[in-house]
């Protein structure tokens, strides 16, 4: 594969983005989304983010989200969390393939993304290419490559503190202009303010004895 000259600043804005989500928790669950009805908590999922290239090799990042149960109508729902429905990756990294492949055949898009340490297969690009209710990012122009603004909120996020819970910026994150599912993922990145430290330990421990495994029907 030929590699595509991208500037080194450029995919270390871009990968720090991404990373920084790695292990971050997503909690919230006002009510059933199928019913209206109460819910409870149920157990915590492990779910893959993206895949970036580190020295060479893969590394996976990963999130946690809960899920919770509807004491009406007896389903299962998770909290608010980074992804689009039927997606397998977080939504800054979606942004980004949709916003290169809107301007670029799935094979150069494919080599931009690998040059900006993401790996993301041409039959994945092909996919979201086909799809009409992937919403269209607010892109940042650098270098000729057209960036996605949530993959700049999350590098503020990434360079403004290492504690997620503690991330300023409520002025970016809460920002009208992001579609409700990006509005949220970034909400939940911090931008409300430090979470009540009990409920931190519980999420702590249930990841210590839980042993969450990625949920293979989220795709």
């Amino acid at each position: 594969m030929r590699k595509v000259r991208i500037p080194s600043m450029l995919s270390d804005i871009v990968t720090s983005a991404i990373t920084a989500v790695d292990d971050a928790t997503f909690t919230e669950c006002a009510a059933c989304p199928a019913c209206g009805g109460e819910v409870t908590a149920h157990d915590m999922r492990r779910k893959k983010f993206a895949t970036v290239l580190e020295e060479g090799r893969r590394r996976q990042i990963h999130v946690f989200v809960k899920r919770f149960h509807c004491t009406d109508c007896g389903r299962l729902c998770y909290a608010d969390s980074p992804f689009y429905p039927g997606t397998r990756m977080g939504i800054p990294v979606v942004d980004l393939c949709t916003s290169l492949i809107a301007q670029h055949p799935f094979h150069h898009a494919a080599r931009i993304l690998r040059s900006l340490s993401i790996v993301v297969d041409r039959g994945t690009l092909r996919n979201y290419a086909g799809r009409d209710d992937l919403p269209h990012p607010e892109v940042v122009e650098m270098y000729g490559i057209d960036i996605p603004r949530s993959i700049f909120e999350l590098s503020v996020c990434s360079f403004r503190g290492s504690e997620r819970t503690s991330v300023p910026g409520t002025e970016i994150f809460g920002s009208a202009r992001l579609p409700p599912a990006q509005r949220a993922f970034l909400l939940a990145m911090g931008a409300g303010g430090k979470r009540d430290q009990g409920d931190e330990q519980k999420e702590k421990e249930e990841r210590k004895t839980g042993h969450p495994e990625e949920d293979r029907r989220h795709r």
